[in-house]
């Protein structure tokens, strides 16, 4: 390259780059235009628009909660005993557990979904779940404990909408871990196979659930409260008694518009019937039910028993 030439490309290059930075400073405006807007569209629902203004705030550096938090390490710590009233809860401090997030684009993914309004009625289904002897003794812990099952509630207090009795996670430690270590090992491949969006654990939930003669659960999903809305990942852990001695009980899952009735059923659905020792998982926004239940007996070891909660992002 010649004097000349090195001079004539010194001198054409800024004008490239400038032209460059109007262009992208033009789309950049343009974008925030938009932004502005959809923040300002009452019609697009609150909890979305909260989640794009947490999104903007994390770009500009302003720090806060975001709904999918980029992936971290996350320091190590004591977690608190928990109450003998309450699910059993620990963080995910787990070595080898992917929770990587992938996207590309600067709002973290929220961009592409945070306008997909129909779930289809999709779950993810392993049989042979624990080895037999883990699974008598999840039956053998049930039975153990029947004196120490309460009656189930849900959020919204409502009443005649879920009959059955739970056992709390405090009273079988053990267990608990061995179906936590379990699910954290496999939840990247369940996400995958969910075409859902990898996230770190802060939480696993588990509750063991009776559903006696007559027992049910109204549809419902299981993130639809504040209290509940960081679950992300459901999942039901079937076990009874060989022979099976009760009859209906299945997972009815639908399929799920978002921004649609709470409790309006699709006509797009799927039933998963329980067999001993399989699990099944699904995302938490799905709506879905348990029907009733037919258990001649009335006795409570011939019950349809679940190990069953929710794996919480941050």
């Amino acid at each position: 390259m010649t004097a000349s030439d090195s001079d004539s490309a010194s001198a054409s290059a800024p004008f490239a780059n400038d032209a460059l930075a109007q262009q992208f400073q033009g789309l950049t405006a343009q974008s925030l235009a938009l932004l502005e807007d959809v923040l300002a569209d009452e019609t697009v629902p609150k909890l979305e628009r909260a989640k794009i203004a947490a999104k903007i705030l994390e770009v500009a550096g302003i720090q806060g909660r975001s709904p999918h938090p980029p992936a971290f390490q996350p320091p190590a710590f004591q977690p608190k005993e928990p109450s003998s009233d309450s699910p059993l809860t620990v963080q995910n401090l787990d070595s080898g557990v992917d929770n990587s997030l992938t996207s590309t684009d600067p709002l973290g993914g929220e961009a592409e979904t945070a306008y997909v309004s129909l779930l289809p009625p999709r779950f993810i289904q392993l049989d042979n779940f624990l080895s037999p002897e883990e699974n008598q003794k999840a039956l053998q812990t049930a039975l153990e404990n029947r004196e120490k099952f309460v009656e189930s509630s849900t959020t919204t207090n409502a009443n005649n909408y879920r009959q059955s009795s739970v056992l709390y996670a405090t009273h079988y430690a053990d267990l608990y871990h061995l179906l936590r270590k379990r699910l954290l090992k496999l939840m990247p491949d369940i996400m995958r196979q969910l075409d859902s969006t990898p996230f770190l654990v802060s939480q696993v939930e588990m509750q063991m659930t009776a559903h006696g003669d007559g027992c049910f659960y109204k549809i419902h999903n299981d993130s639809g409260s504040p209290e509940t809305e960081t679950r992300v990942l459901s999942y039901v852990y079937y076990f009874h008694q060989e022979p099976k001695a009760y009859s209906g009980g299945g997972l009815r899952v639908y399929e799920t518009d978002l921004y649609g009735p709470a409790t309006d059923p699709s006509d797009l659905f799927e039933d998963f019937i329980p067999t001993n020792n399989s699990i099944v998982l699904f995302d938490s926004r799905i709506k879905h039910e348990v029907l009733p239940v037919t258990c001649p007996s009335r006795k409570f070891e011939d019950s349809r028993f679940t190990l069953n909660g929710w794996l919480r992002r941050v």
